[in-house]
């Protein structure tokens, strides 16, 4: 039987990844990816990394995406890290979910995703009303 120890959730158009943190009942701990297709009928694809090789997976990943060219002929939305950053700090200052929505062109459900992932916890942004001490005599 496995636990799940943590979670991380990655959405873009096409697909989503459910990035897992797993624990067995021998107590060693596994990272588990799984891929699910949007529109496709088949089950999630599923990698289990063994901890002794992810590091080393995650520089071939990183020599990879280095070869990769800046600009991406097709036309998918993702956020950076440098956006997410951006996301975070203006949402810490004040800046309420709906109003990042409009200024990065994203669903307010993805805004308020990557700030759980990051692990902040979403509050109401109103001003609340003030209580006048007196009290017109009309």
């Amino acid at each position: 039987m496995k636990t799940i120890v943590e979670t991380t959730q990655l959405e873009f158009d096409k697909s989503n990844f459910s990035i897992n943190l797993i624990e067995h009942d021998c107590g060693k701990l596994y990272v588990e990816i799984a891929q699910t297709i949007i529109n496709r009928s088949d089950k999630a694809a599923r990698i289990k990394i063994n901890p002794s090789v992810l590091s080393d997976v995650i520089k071939v990943l990183q020599n990879y995406h280095a070869k990769l060219p800046k600009e991406n002929k097709l036309n998918t939305k993702h956020i950076t890290e440098i956006e997410q950053e951006k996301i975070q700090k203006y949402y810490l200052k004040g800046v309420s979910i709906k109003d990042l929505s409009m200024q990065t062109d994203q669903s307010p459900e993805l805004i308020e995703m990557i700030l759980r992932n990051n692990g902040i916890e979403i509050a109401e942004n109103t001003v609340p009303k003030p209580r006048f001490w007196r009290k017109n005599k009309n």
